[in-house]
């Protein structure tokens, strides 16, 4: 039996995402095949003095393993250091400690046939597997990693440029994100195309259940739910829901309720702003993930006016859940809601993005998320290319 590693950076406080994006697609691969598939957390913390530099919380517990969505997690330690600060910070030089910790990671994938990183640091120990103990490497790219960091920081730039050509493939959650790392960054390394998907607790319930659902969450008869879901931070553009909110109800009438599900750093501005636009919109904090495919069963329209995404995982699990999607155009979000769906940013946005809005609550558009939008057919390609690196 063939032994895969899965690596990626992750935090147990923080399971969303790029988390459960690894945590699934490794879960079909293993479903798909007769790999046996370990995953390893690679997760950062703070000690006294960088917790107050970066006024970070104290991680009361660092446990070596934990399970979530049905896959054990093996978690690597490390604790951040001022010095690796300030030689990446004021000299744009690697971070030495770090570097060191990622090498040892990278010896601990002795014994496996084939290393799977996500993203830029789990690459790192990956390609130290691959240069000394000669294991093939793949390493996915997720979003922020390509689109967001090394355009901004020309030491993290050049670092993944050279793990994009040193990888035996590199692979892209979606066409637009591996479309940008050409465009911004370098071409002329291996490269596919997998699209994430959404696990099996998001599907549309049955008209009972999401009925009683409704009345859980006091949503009253003949109400149209439309909700936003995710960080509250600049690159979502949040403080522009209070005016997309507003339009909605302008165009469509007051039959509708607002839900803003997430946290972050923007949440009480956003929350102010509804106030003054004289929105009542319900603010939920962070809700556990086992409740989001309840909530998402609930909502008639998902929006996302993110100014960028990789392929989000909200929008796959809320068309998943029969929730109708209007999103900005950004990389790949047009793969999953219908360049119809997908709005591009620029003048008049808001008036554009909201009418869209309007004709998906209306009930009558059609949307379903494409075919190979999804964890069983990405499982079924990532194992043909295995299997073709392997030797199978």
């Amino acid at each position: 039996m063939k032994k895969i590693a899965v690596v990626f950076e992750g935090d147990i406080n923080w399971r969303l995402g790029v988390f459960n994006a690894v945590l699934n697609r490794a879960k079909h691969l293993q479903q798909a095949s007769d790999y046996k598939v370990d995953v390893h957390m690679f997760q950062l913390y703070d000690g006294w003095l960088m917790r107050l530099l970066r006024k970070s919380p104290k991680l009361d517990k660092r446990p070596d393993e934990i399970e979530d969505l049905g896959m054990k997690v093996h978690i690597t330690w490390h604790r951040r250091r001022w010095s690796d600060v300030i030689l990446h910070r004021l000299f744009h030089k690697p971070p030495r400690a770090l570097m060191r910790r990622l090498h040892r990671l990278g010896w601990e994938m002795r014994g496996y046939d084939l290393v799977s990183a996500h993203d830029r640091m789990a690459g790192h120990a990956g390609i130290f597997a691959q240069e000394h103990l000669h294991i093939p490497c793949f390493i996915t790219w997720h979003g922020a990693t390509i689109y967001t960091e090394p355009p901004r920081d020309p030491m993290i730039k050049e670092a993944t440029i050279k793990l994009l050509h040193k990888a035996d493939c590199n692979f892209f959650v979606s066409q637009g994100l591996l479309d940008r790392a050409h465009a911004d960054l370098t071409d002329g390394f291996p490269a596919e195309v997998l699209l994430n998907g959404a696990s099996s607790e998001f599907h549309r319930y049955s008209d009972e259940r999401r009925a009683q659902l409704r009345q859980h969450y006091h949503i009253g008869e003949g109400k149209k739910v439309v909700a936003y879901l995710g960080r509250f931070e600049p690159v979502k553009n949040v403080l522009m829901l209070p005016e997309i909110f507003s339009e909605i109800q302008r165009k469509h009438g007051n039959n509708l309720v607002f839900w803003a599900i997430g946290i972050g750093f923007q949440l009480e501005e956003t929350s102010r702003l509804m106030k003054e636009k004289g929105i009542d919109c319900l603010f939920t904090g962070r809700v556990p993930h086992s409740e989001i495919p309840d909530m998402l069963n609930c909502v008639d329209l998902l929006v996302l006016p993110s100014s960028l995404e990789g392929l989000p995982l909200v929008v796959i699990e809320a068309l998943s859940c029969g929730a109708h999607v209007v999103a900005t155009n950004v990389i790949g979000t047009a793969e999953a809601v219908g360049r119809e769906n997908a709005i591009d940013l620029g003048d008049h946005f808001v008036e554009r993005f909201t009418d869209r809005a309007v004709q998906l609550l209306s009930g009558n558009i059609d949307q379903q998320l494409p075919p190979e939008v999804s964890w069983t057919a990405t499982a079924e390609k990532e194992k043909r290319i295995y299997q073709k690196y392997l030797g199978e």
